[in-house]
């Protein structure tokens, strides 16, 4: 007890006794604290200025090291520029006119053999021939029966094609204006001969609905096809309200028959065609590329005097400034650079720097025009872009059809009463708009109530689609693919098909939006062997796999998709696939104008242009890849991945090296793809080239340089189209 009383008063003593110092503390020894703690500040800002200070000057003399190294390689690339820049116009030249020779042996082939061609076709070329061959045609009405038009049709449609691959495979330089007139002329003669006959069989078709009609039911169905039409008609000879809806069993197509519509004479005509000769009429697929104009305001000429000599003065003043801060900018750089130069020894010659002069003027770049710039879709609401949207499956007619009188027998006798003129004729259906409940009531009854068609088909077998499509009817007097007038859209992807309501019939079409799969994910062109590559393109949704082999390519996944079964392993030309691909749904090709639909880098087109060119000519040995810093930078700088690849294997990530592809030069850089900043460090085994073939050759070995010499022309042509077609230093 006494214990505790004694350590209470000896806490009590000593905190009066701090509490007193506390009290004693004088004005001036707060002043000395003060001081202290204020000099202590300004020792640690001052150490810490010194430190940032000679972190700067490490920095500026680190970059000032990377300067003058990058000036170095500069200056010898700038050298042999000039031998590279020439070596490398021969090559392409060569291959170029290789190129040229074969093709135009294939096309002086091709012209003589449809000479000789002796199974009576018309050559479309020959105006004589083809105009002969339509009026034929026209004025033929003994072959006009379903099975007859359906096989004649098959040759007016190859007569199309074949002037399209004509027009497409001539060089713009040997095709004459007059000629493509004539030829675009001819097409448009030979799809309304299509139209005209096929209209003619329906019409056939319809006059003997009584023979043909079906046992069962005693309405006319019936299906004639073949691999590019599907002509189906039901037409309604029993007048029977009780059915609703019919389906034509192999297309697996239906629609609703309303009630109006079963009492009364009428026909259906659905007819299915893997062809679209509509689309390519309308306006909404032509690319809309903005006019640049110039804005030329009046200003009276004292006012323009005035504002010209506040510009100069602002303008000289800024100049002042600006020359004082890159003259300080300058002494300090020269002051680094001698520095690490040590003396001036090595500084270039004046004949060195005039002949660099002239190799730079020698191997001017020619000027390349700002990307052009392209207007938005301005048209109405129910409108279809064509630019942002692909036609995919064909085109399929709906037609509402007035039942032609049918034959009637009488005794011995059978009266037949002549359609004239002779053609179809289109019954008038637009549905109701949708009623109130109180209106469904009153209405149930009635029987010319006109309610929206459903529709449900079953989706083409050979179409991949990616989403739900877009519906569109054509509209023939505004020449547009239109959304009006339809509802309750429903897509099965697993059952693969489609329904939806319509307020009216009509030509209509399924629609994928065209950029579906842009920009990609990544992508790779990885060598087999001696003039074989695959080409890999990790798109937006799907992934693909192109086999490449001399002058053919193939398709060869994705492998879990049946769509694509028809395509997938066959070997054709980059052109032919390209257009295999559209068709079937798997659009990874960018067209000119598709910078306004995906979000993107664009790239300089000479850069790119020319990278495609050059991985074309090492892609037998060399792997190349996407790089994820390529989308970061400007506009000027292309940033890739490659990689020497002589075995069939794939390659690791510490194979690939990373490097930057500018205007006037080519470089491998330091840096890795794993790196967490962007450095522009070249690395000093390979320095500086003016174009990747030549530096290819520098971090290539022998036996991938052997091989690239070894590399054929055909094969060069092949990946170069692909890469061009793709834009993946662009898209990915």
């Amino acid at each position: 007890m006494a214990d505790a009383r004694l350590s209470g008063k000896k806490s009590a003593t000593h905190s009066a006794s701090a509490s007193a110092k506390k009290r004693k503390m004088s004005k001036a020894d707060k002043e000395r604290l003060k001081k202290e703690e204020l000099e202590r500040k300004q020792q640690e800002e001052e150490a810490a200025r010194l430190q940032a200070l000679e972190e700067v000057k490490k920095q500026q003399k680190e970059e000032a090291e990377m300067a003058v190294e990058r000036t170095k390689l500069e200056n010898e690339e700038r050298k042999t520029r000039k031998h590279d820049m020439e070596e490398l116009k021969q090559i392409l030249e060569q291959n170029h006119e290789q190129l040229n020779q074969m093709n135009e042996e294939r096309r002086r082939k091709a012209k003589w053999s449809r000479y000789m061609r002796c199974d009576g076709s018309p050559d479309p070329v020959n105006q004589g021939e083809i105009n002969t061959y339509i009026n034929l045609r026209l004025e033929n009405n003994s072959r006009n029966d379903a099975e007859s038009v359906l096989k004649d049709c098959q040759l007016d449609l190859s007569l199309i094609a074949e002037l399209k691959y004509l027009l497409a495979d001539t060089p713009p330089e040997q095709l004459v204006e007059k000629d493509v007139t004539l030829h675009n002329e001819t097409i448009n003669e030979l799809e309304n001969v299509v139209r005209t006959k096929l209209d003619l069989a329906t019409l056939q078709v319809l006059c003997d609905a009584t023979h043909l009609a079906d046992s069962e039911t005693g309405n006319l169905q019936h299906i004639v096809r073949n691999q590019e039409v599907a002509l189906c008609v039901w037409g309604n000879l029993m007048k029977n309200p009780r059915v609703r809806s019919f389906e034509f069993s192999d297309l697996h197509f239906t629609f609703d028959i309303p009630r109006v519509l079963g009492l009364s004479d009428c026909a259906v005509r659905v007819m299915l065609t893997k062809f679209d000769h509509y689309s390519s009429t309308s306006k909404a697929a032509i690319p809309r590329r903005k006019k640049k104009e110039e804005v030329v305001e009046d200003v009276p000429p004292e006012e323009e005097n005035k504002i010209e000599g506040e510009e100069e003065k602002q303008d000289e003043e800024k100049k002042e400034d600006e020359d004082e801060e890159e003259k300080e900018k300058e002494e300090t750089e020269i002051d680094l650079m001698a520095a690490l130069r040590g003396d001036a020894e090595d500084e270039p010659k004046e004949e060195e720097k005039e002949e660099e002069e002239v190799l730079e003027e020698d191997f001017e770049d020619p000027p390349t025009p700002e990307p052009p710039e392209y207007e938005d879709f301005d048209e109405e609401d129910d409108i279809i872009d064509l630019r942002a949207n692909d036609v995919l499956g064909g085109i399929f007619h709906v037609n509402l059809l007035h039942m032609p009188p049918q034959p009637k027998t009488v005794g011995s006798w059978t009266i037949t009463t002549l359609v004239d003129p002779p053609a179809i004729q289109a019954m008038d259906y637009s549905a109701d708009p949708p009623p109130s409940t109180e209106e469904k009531d009153k209405n149930k009854d009635k029987k010319d109530e006109k309610p929206p068609i459903t529709i449900s088909m079953s989706l083409p077998a050979d179409v991949l689609f990616l989403e739900e499509p877009q519906v569109a009817r054509w509209d023939e007097k505004r020449k547009f693919w239109s959304t009006n007038g339809f509802s309750d859209l429903k897509f099965d992807e697993d059952a693969h098909t489609f329904s939806f309501k319509t307020t009216h019939f009509g030509t209509m079409c399924l629609l994928q939006d065209t950029h579906i799969n842009m920009p990609f994910q990544s992508w790779e062109l990885r060598p087999h062997k001696l003039n074989s590559a695959v080409f890999t393109i990790i798109a937006a949704i799907v992934e693909i796999e192109i086999e490449i082999k001399d002058a053919l390519c193939c398709l060869s996944q994705p492998k879990d998709k049946p769509e694509l079964e028809s395509i997938r392993g066959k070997w054709v030309t980059p052109a032919e696939l390209i257009k295999m691909m559209k068709c079937a749904g798997v659009n990874v090709f960018p067209n000119e104008d598709s910078s306004k639909f995906v979000s993107i880098q664009n790239k300089h087109p000479l850069i790119e242009d020319r990278a495609y060119q050059q991985m074309a000519l090492t892609a037998s040995a060399m792997a190349y890849s996407w790089s994820k810093w390529n989308n970061e930078r400007e506009r000027e700088e292309v940033i890739f991945q490659a990689a020497e690849a002589l075995e069939d294997e794939p390659l690791l990530e510490e194979d690939w090296s990373v490097f930057l592809a500018t205007k006037r030069r080519v470089m491998k850089l330091k840096m890795t793809e794993f790196d967490e900043e962007f450095n522009i460090a070249p690395t000093g085994d390979s320095g500086y080239k003016s174009n990747i073939y030549h530096l290819m050759s520098e971090v290539a070995s022998e036996a991938a340089l052997s091989r690239v010499n070894e590399t054929n022309f055909q094969f060069v042509d092949c990946v170069e189209q692909l890469l061009r077609a793709t834009k993946v230093l662009t898209y990915a």
